[in-house]
């Protein structure tokens, strides 16, 4: 008889310290409460799926008041605060008039990290027709081109600041023409690639890490063998570690199952723990692609441990016994508090066996599409 396969993701416990913005099916972007799952849609109203972030901050101050003193002018641009329909649905969208020229607004953030990656976003549109539109300022006078329509679009860059005070600048620098634009909420953050949006009122904004879990106590888990099923929405950039999942018993410090990927070796990595122990920690030599649907699945038996990408099915060394007292199953982060997948979780699956390596093959065939 074949192996039927539990679909999880509507039953993953999902806690997060603060408030967060996501985007619904109809475009308008609102605030969650604390401790909701955040189920974004994208321009099109399709679901992106569950969004998982770590803890980040806007660093600019009046990030959404382009009125505000501490947003710089410099001479021929104008601005009119409550000028049409904002992305979050409100009549707060604020118009910028650049004359002729190379002028701008800018704002002045200090105590960055030099040398660190800095990504700057800011949704914008045409008043009409089209504009086209200057931003830089992170590393010194960089310059980015982005040309805008009627529809609201969330543009940006990221860069390595060149120095510890920065001043990130929406302008007309490249193509000096006149232009009429609307914007609302800028956002500069430390990060390879701008997070969801965090609206700041006079100091930056903070947004704490999402810590998304399943409880495996209710009888439903098979101890000794399974198959788990990810299908992910990444990312266009990472850093440093991020976790697609954990199996854990009391702690990640005890018995755990651990599949992770590392972004500078661009490799999957599994580590096994027993009784405090470290069995294995391998990396797997399978690259997945950033701002990509991925579909990954993870396989283990009392001795056996496989990953399986769109490049194939890798396997950790045999002759272990894995651990048969897990009880959490932690998906995109590590243990809540760091290493989070910083993107989408579309579905997650689970069967009671560890599936052949020709089913995982065909359920990961499609690979990053």
């Amino acid at each position: 008889m074949a192996m039927r396969f539990l679909p999880l993701t509507d039953y993953l416990q999902v806690a997060r310290a603060s408030t967060t913005h996501v985007r619904n099916e109809t475009g308008v972007i609102g605030e969650i409460a604390v401790n909701m799952p955040a189920f974004e849609f994208d321009d099109d109203g399709r679901a992106l799926g569950l969004r998982i972030e770590g803890a980040s901050a806007n660093l600019l101050r009046h990030s959404a008041n382009f009125t505000n003193a501490i947003w710089e002018k410099d001479a021929g641009v104008t601005v009119l605060a409550g000028a049409g329909t904002a992305p979050d649905g409100s009549a707060n969208a604020t118009r910028i008039n650049f004359a002729a020229g190379t002028g701008g607004i800018y704002q002045r953030v200090d105590n960055l990290a030099s040398g660190a990656t800095h990504a700057f976003a800011v949704w914008m549109r045409a008043v009409s027709g089209t504009a086209n539109i200057t931003l830089g300022g992170v590393n010194g006078a960089s310059q980015h081109g982005v040309t805008l329509g009627e529809r609201w679009q969330r543009v940006g860059f990221a860069e390595v600041a060149s120095t510890t005070s920065r001043y990130p600048k929406i302008s007309t620098a490249i193509s000096g023409a006149a232009a009429s634009v609307l914007v609302w909420n800028a956002q500069l953050e430390a990060a390879p690639v701008a997070s969801s949006d965090m609206i700041s009122n006079g100091i930056p904004a903070a947004r704490t890490g999402d810590d998304v879990r399943l409880d495996l106590s209710d009888g439903w888990f098979m101890p000794g063998a399974g198959t788990l099923f990810f299908d992910l929405a990444l990312p266009a950039a990472w850093n440093g570690i991020w976790r697609v999942m954990q199996l854990y018993s009391t702690s990640l410090n005890n018995d755990h199952l651990d599949l992770a990927y590392d972004s500078a070796a661009d490799q999957l990595r599994i580590s096994l723990r027993k009784g405090g122990q470290q069995l294995i920690t391998q990396s797997l030599y399978g690259a997945l692609v950033p701002g990509q649907r991925n579909l990954v699945a993870l396989a283990f038996d009392d001795d056996d441990i496989a990953v399986a990408t769109h490049n194939g099915v890798l396997k950790s060394p045999a002759g272990f016994a894995l651990p048969r007292n897990f009880q959490t199953l932690g998906i995109g982060s590590y243990a809540g508090t760091a290493s989070q997948l910083n993107g989408y979780v579309r579905a997650v699956s689970y069967w009671p066996g560890r599936l052949g390596d020709d089913r995982l093959v065909a359920l990961c065939a499609s690979g990053a599409v």
